[in-house]
């Protein structure tokens, strides 16, 4: 079944349809509201808060097709309400504190090209952070979760040339925070032959 059938089922209270729907949405979810507050405690219980938003007014939305923004725009709503409570509580060095304990390696995988990954990653959450709500929100829904520029307009009201500025501008300063930190030169990461 497609989504507008499984959204249209949801209206109609099928339990079953709502589990497949938001089971579809629940990890990009959990990684946007993550990667939004920078805890994966927090980033949990937004996503819990906003799916039971989502079934308490599912019924209220006219336009099946727009699901995604809707869930989105709620989804996002949840998170700026949570981080701006938290905003003091929010430490990003905990952030992948223990990815690499728990580091499992396959022998015919590279170590050091698994750890440079990591390391990567953690760099760019770490630069996350330290851009503006909105900035941040444009980046990992566009990035992370696939939201087109037009569904990123929907979601946070906006026009869509906000949209594409906040992405021009997001990039720029991540590409200006990784230079910053010596993992990328002239838009080569640093250590590759490329």
């Amino acid at each position: 079944m497609d989504e507008i059938g499984l959204v249209i089922k949801c209206q109609q209270g099928d339990m079953e349809a709502y589990e497949i729907l938001f089971g579809s949405y629940f990890s990009k979810a959990v990684r946007y509201a993550f990667l939004i507050t920078g805890r994966n405690d927090l980033a949990e219980d937004i996503v819990q808060e906003a799916l039971i938003e989502c079934y308490r007014d599912i019924k209220s939305l006219k336009n099946p097709d727009k699901f995604k923004p809707w869930f989105y725009r709620i989804l996002v709503r949840t998170s700026w309400r949570v981080k701006a409570k938290e905003k003091d509580r929010v430490s990003i060095d905990d952030l992948n504190a223990s990815e690499y304990m728990n580091l499992k390696v396959d022998r015919s995988e590279n170590f050091d090209k698994i750890v440079e990954q990591r390391e990567y990653s953690r760099l760019i959450k770490c630069a996350l952070h330290k851009l503006s709500l909105p900035l941040r929100t444009t980046i990992v829904l566009y990035y992370y979760n696939d939201l087109s520029i037009k569904e990123i307009a929907q979601v946070l009201k906006c026009f869509q040339g906000t949209v594409k500025s906040r992405l021009h501008n997001g990039r720029k300063l991540l590409h200006k925070e990784l230079v910053k930190e010596g993992y990328m030169y002239g838009g080569k990461e640093c250590g590759t032959n490329a």
